[in-house]
């Protein structure tokens, strides 16, 4: 048998497995007696049957296909990453081709972004190539960030210097500035010292660079602190850039805790070093909870300890509001309040009646104190339980701003029943007097 036809017998049986596997419809540009037979565009299971001629190669009668794309979303990853893999340079142009001639909306959009992932696994800088073809603004958003997405954190630096190249009508600036955002998040992970210094040449959008400084900065700390922390402070003066510095101190923390934690707390006098603190606490906390407590206790500046104890209130909250609650309780007087008040609020706004059957348990200042963060929660439910429990508050101060918080919400919502509760209550004339004239006028 002439070799010709069993090799393009066999190219012909790859071409119908690819097809149905990805659902993609491939056909030469249709001429008279092209020997084709097209399936339905766009159809999953649509594939089509192409005769090679004898004497010749199939990928000679497709050197430039009209190629029609099917359902690729509903591809799993791995295979549609099989099949592309084995297509020509020329083959992948094409069919980014196509996806740029289709309609701008939500499916288009979806196939970019299968596409462009699954391309840019093993080429990315090519899938970024075809990419910035793209004449619809959205279409080409949605294929750079699924390369930046698939790429890893070697591909980063090349995407990220082929991006900044572009022409600068290629994209906007806000886009390019999101894209290489992206890309020195992922890069910096890698290569912190190679990230900082691209950072460098770019000019860049402070308040959107701001998470990106803090990250190559604790990545590099975690290798060299002073280095890191040299070049944060080189960036201190740059509005929305302390947070370099608290990264790098972030970093130096997971390096040599002691060290971190001296330097912090010998700075931590000021508005920046009470914000590195604050920042500090967070970071401990997530890694070693009990030793954030320890650390935070032995804080001299009271204001600095103040705000470091409330976020890591806050911070204990989010997973387990009561142990929260419990700790907040305990600190001295000058911080307690803030921090108790919000762990209650938290603790309030995801379970009001587990709130409430703790705090009966309390007994002096947190009781107090913790009421009056109660009973702002309760209100907006029921006034008169929020009322109730208000008036057994014991210091005047904590009592008068509830009741009157409560009075105000509840005679606007219902009247009628708000004074004849001002009225019937065991409160002295005066304070009734009073809650009853925040009544609206009118």
């Amino acid at each position: 048998m002439d070799n010709s036809i069993v090799r393009g017998a066999l190219l012909l049986g790859a071409g119908v497995c690819i097809g149905v596997i990805i659902g993609l419809a491939i056909s030469p540009a249709h001429h008279p007696n092209s020997g084709v037979t097209q399936g339905v565009a766009g159809s999953p299971a649509s594939v089509t049957t192409a005769k090679a001629k004898p004497g010749s190669h199939l990928e000679a009668e497709m050197e430039h296909p009209n190629i029609l794309l099917g359902d690729i979303v509903t591809v799993p990853f791995q295979e549609l990453y099989g099949v592309l893999s084995t297509l020509s340079p020329q083959q992948l142009n094409d069919l980014a081709t196509q996806l740029k001639s289709l309609p701008a909306g939500k499916d288009t959009n979806a196939k970019v972004t299968a596409f462009f992932k699954a391309w840019a696994h093993f080429d990315p800088i090519a899938a970024l190539h075809a990419a910035a073809g793209f004449n619809v603004s959205e279409a080409k958003t949605t294929a750079v960030q699924s390369i930046i997405a698939s790429a890893d954190a070697t591909q980063a630096k090349a995407l990220a210097k082929e991006i900044q190249e572009w022409p600068a009508d290629t994209i906007k600036r806000e886009q390019r500035n999101g894209f290489l955002n992206s890309l020195l998040m992922k890069w910096s992970d890698l290569d912190p010292i190679g990230a900082a210094k691209f950072f460098d040449t770019m000019q860049v959008d402070t308040m959107r660079f701001h998470p990106v400084a803090a990250a190559i900065a604790q990545n590099w700390a975690a290798i060299d602190p002073a280095a890191a922390l040299e070049w944060a402070r080189a960036h201190s003066d740059v509005q929305g850039f302390q947070g370099a510095i608290n990264g790098a101190i972030n970093g130096w923390w997971s390096k040599d805790h002691a060290a971190a934690e001296q330097y912090v707390t010998a700075h931590a006098n000021d508005s920046s070093g009470r914000q590195m603190a604050t920042t500090l606490t967070s970071y401990i906390f997530s890694k070693d909870p009990e030793r954030a407590k320890e650390w935070v206790a032995q804080l001299s500046d009271s204001e600095t300890r103040r705000q470091a104890q409330h976020v890591l209130v806050i911070q204990m909250a989010v997973s387990d509001p009561e142990s929260a609650s419990e700790y907040a309780a305990t600190l001295p007087a000058d911080v307690r309040e803030g921090t108790l008040t919000g762990a209650i609020n938290y603790w309030a706004a995801n379970d009001l009646t587990a709130a409430g059957e703790w705090i009966k348990g309390l007994s002096g200042p947190a009781r107090d104190e913790a009421l009056g963060a109660y009973t702002y929660s309760l209100l907006r439910k029921d006034p008169n339980s929020a009322a109730a429990w208000a008036v057994t508050i014991s210091d005047p101060k904590i009592r008068d701003k509830s009741l009157n918080g409560i009075a105000t919400f509840w005679l606007n919502k219902d009247p009628a029943a708000a004074s004849a509760w001002i009225q019937n209550s065991s409160l002295p004339a005066a304070d009734k007097k009073r809650l009853l004239r925040l009544a609206p006028s009118g």
